[in-house]
C-alpha cells in the first residue's frame, strides 16, 4: 500500500476533526440522550481516520488537541465535551498503541477497562468538585455492584462496538475515503 502525501494526511486528519467537532456539537444540542451517545461514539471514531496512516500517532494527537481545543472553545464546557475529552477522545490512539505494543489481547482488553475507569473516575471528580454536578445523582437507586457492573458493561459494548466499526472503516471505507495513488 502506498503512502499518504503529507498533504493528504492534513486533509484526513482536518476532515475528521471536522465531523467530531460536528458530532459534538450535535451531542450537545439533542434532546434525547441515545442520540447524543451516538454523536460521542462517531466523535470518538474520527481520531482512527489518521491514526491508520504511516506517522499516525502525530495526525491523531494533533486531531485530539484541535478537536477539544476548538470543543472548548465553541460549546463552553458542555458535558459532552469533556466525556469527549476524558472517555472517548483518547480512546481510539490508547487502544491503537496497547494493540501494536502488547501481544496479549485480554492483557490489552483488561488495561483499556483500567484507563476507561480511571477516566470515568477522574470525570465523575471534575463533575463534583469543578463543575458541581451530582453526577450519581442521576444514576438509579441501586446498590453500588449494580452500578459498577452497568458502567463496565457499558465500556464493554463501547470497546466491541469500537471494533466494529474500526474494523469496517480498515476493510471498506478507508481506500474510498483516502485514495492511494
Amino acid at each position: 500500500m502506498k503512502k499518504l502525501s503529507p498533504g493528504s494526511m492534513a486533509a484526513a486528519a482536518g476532515m475528521s476533526a471536522a465531523v467530531a467537532l460536528l458530532m459534538l456539537f450535535s451531542a450537545g444540542i439533542t434532546r434525547f440522550a441515545a442520540l447524543s451517545v451516538v454523536c460521542l461514539f462517531v466523535a470518538s471514531l474520527m481520531t482512527w481516520i489518521p491514526l491508520r496512516e504511516e506517522s499516525g500517532y502525530v495526525w491523531a494527537l494533533l486531531e485530539f488537541a484541535s478537536v477539544t481545543l476548538l470543543s472548548l472553545l465553541i460549546s463552553r464546557g458542555s458535558v459532552y465535551t469533556y466525556l469527549y475529552i476524558l472517555l472517548f477522545g483518547p480512546y481510539a490512539i490508547e487502544r491503537y498503541f496497547l494493540r501494536t505494543h502488547i501481544g496479549d489481547r485480554l492483557l490489552t482488553v483488561l488495561i483499556r477497562f483500567l484507563i476507561l475507569n480511571v477516566m470515568a473516575a477522574s470525570g465523575i471528580a471534575f463533575a463534583e468538585f469543578v463543575l458541581e454536578i451530582d453526577v450519581l445523582s442521576y444514576l438509579p437507586e441501586t446498590t453500588v455492584l449494580f452500578q459498577i457492573g452497568l458502567l463496565e458493561g457499558a465500556f464493554g459494548i463501547f470497546m466491541l462496538l469500537f471494533k466494529v466499526f474500526s474494523l469496517l472503516f480498515d476493510s471498506v471505507i478507508r481506500n474510498v475515503l483516502l485514495p492511494r495513488r
